[in-house]
């Protein structure tokens, strides 16, 4: 089973990725904290497929496997998933209705990547496959289609901290959100690391 970016992406694979990404995420600490409780899942799902629509198919780089239980996100060094400057004010305020009452919590600032770095946006692979390698398979296949690049990312599952320094990550920053929030890792992997 191949890894491919995707350039062209159907609304089947868009809808697809979405859903896969919305349950990869429904129980992760970050979007517990950012995304109200009431059908989580469907609101992870949708803010995801904004995200694809908008930032990340058309300005960055998206990648699943063949048959769309895994996506990764990648955003070139001028656009991040936080600072979303492509998107217009009337799709940043549906973003803030999805997110609920939690939509504050994302208004406390993380440390910023390093100038010139890429971002992994998102990454996530649908339960049923989790433990497959497809996690790996894309890390792999981003890092091999830009040798040359940093990569930074944010992670707030202690767990992803060992799956990405085997891939060259280090650790940089560690954020305690507040209010019962999440520790955030930002890492980075350097270029060529």
């Amino acid at each position: 089973m191949g890894i491919t970016r995707l350039e062209h992406a159907s609304p089947a694979d868009i809808a697809r990725l979405s859903a896969v990404l919305g349950e990869a995420f429904a129980d992760y600490a970050w979007t517990r904290w950012t995304v109200d409780s009431e059908r989580r899942e469907a609101r992870i799902s949708a803010i995801q497929r904004l995200y694809l629509e908008h930032l990340g198919l058309p300005h960055g780089e998206v990648w699943a496997d063949e048959v769309r239980t895994a996506v990764a996100v990648l955003l070139p060094p001028h656009l991040s998933a936080l600072d979303p400057a492509p998107l217009t004010a009337g799709l940043q305020d549906k973003l803030a209705s999805l997110h609920g009452d939690s939509a504050r919590n994302l208004h406390y600032p993380l440390p910023q990547a390093p100038a010139g770095a890429w971002t992994l946006a998102t990454i996530g692979v649908a339960p049923a496959a989790q433990g497959s390698g497809l996690g790996t398979q894309l890390i792999e296949a981003i890092l091999s289609a830009g040798p040359g690049r940093a990569i930074a990312l944010e992670t707030s599952a202690e767990s992803n901290v060992a799956f990405y320094r085997r891939f060259g990550f280090g650790v940089w920053a560690v954020s305690e959100m507040p209010d019962g929030g999440p520790l955030v890792w930002s890492m980075l992997r350097g270029p060529g690391g």
